[in-house]
């Protein structure tokens, strides 16, 4: 039988017939398992243009096209800033790209993939077609500015009111994952549009971007504007992040510690296996 040997950084094998070859451990690792485009059993909500993994983390991202929406925007004369005592009024606004990242984690407790609390919102004023495309602040008043941002979310959606135990009741992972996006969008979209991040984050993106152009400079003038034109948000030239879709991804992964880099030695191989702990049978105490 032909036999493989990891020493160190390579790998080294030799055939029946006494033949030798060798390679880069890394290499060899990225040969026997390569990235594969697989879904499995999930089916996506429409307007998901990519996912990517790592670790125990899944980043989806979705794209929604420029469109008019009515949204639940806080009153000029609300006695409060945020929570039970907010008065609202329906305002209609068009919006450019809106591109969000739903954050998913996996875990036991969760029974599988289940929508976190790290998920991100912006704009674009052209539709996604690179990972090296960069991603623009929303002017949106749920979604917070966090300072300092290390270890932060850069545009954080607020979820305070999204029922994550009612996601947990769904069976399977794709039914979970559609449930957290419906949730999410919900949050983002269809909830009252408050104070609540300049209160508890320090900042909303709506607040930070009112300069930016005299349309959006108040809800009132976005309103009139969009009457006027319900695409001149693809003209406005909102707050740059200096970030690519790519690097905002992994800066998610960075922050959850899910980048885990692969192993590159027999030494880091072997702590995988001393650290394998072979099931039990609960019921008799035997190894399975």
């Amino acid at each position: 039988m032909a036999k493989i040997e990891i020493d160190g950084a390579d790998v080294q094998a030799v055939s029946p017939e006494g033949k030798t070859g060798s390679m880069p451990l890394d290499q060899f690792l990225a040969k026997i398992n390569p990235r594969r485009l697989d879904a499995g059993e999930v089916i996506f909500p429409d307007g998901v243009k990519s996912v990517r993994s790592e670790g125990g983390v899944s980043i989806v991202v979705h794209e929604t096209a420029p469109q008019v929406y009515n949204l639940k925007w806080i009153a000029q004369n609300s006695p409060a800033p945020f929570g039970g005592g907010t008065k609202y009024r329906s305002v209609r606004i068009a919006l450019p790209y809106l591109v969000t990242l739903l954050v998913f984690r996996n875990g036991a407790a969760a029974q599988g993939l289940m929508l976190s609390e790290y998920n991100e919102c912006f704009f674009r004023n052209a539709p996604l077609e690179s990972w090296d495309d960069e991603l623009l602040f929303p002017a949106l008043l749920n979604c917070s500015k966090f300072t300092p941002p290390d270890g932060r979310p850069l545009s954080w959606i607020c979820t305070q009111h999204l029922h994550y135990a009612a996601l947990l009741k769904e069976p399977s992972p794709g039914r979970r994952l559609r449930a957290g996006f419906r949730a999410l969008m919900h949050c983002l979209l269809e909830t009252g549009f408050n104070y609540s991040s300049e209160n508890h984050e320090g900042a909303s993106w709506f607040g930070e971007s009112c300069r930016v152009d005299p349309r959006v400079a108040t809800i009132d003038a976005w309103q009139e504007a969009t009457t006027k034109d319900p695409l001149f948000t693809l003209e406005v030239p909102w707050l740059k992040t200096d970030h690519s879709l790519a690097q905002i991804v992994e800066r998610i992964f960075r922050n959850l510690g899910a980048l885990q880099a692969a192993p590159v030695s027999s030494a880091a191989l072997a702590r995988h296996v001393f650290n394998y702990k072979p099931a039990t049978n609960a019921g008799n105490g035997k190894k399975t």
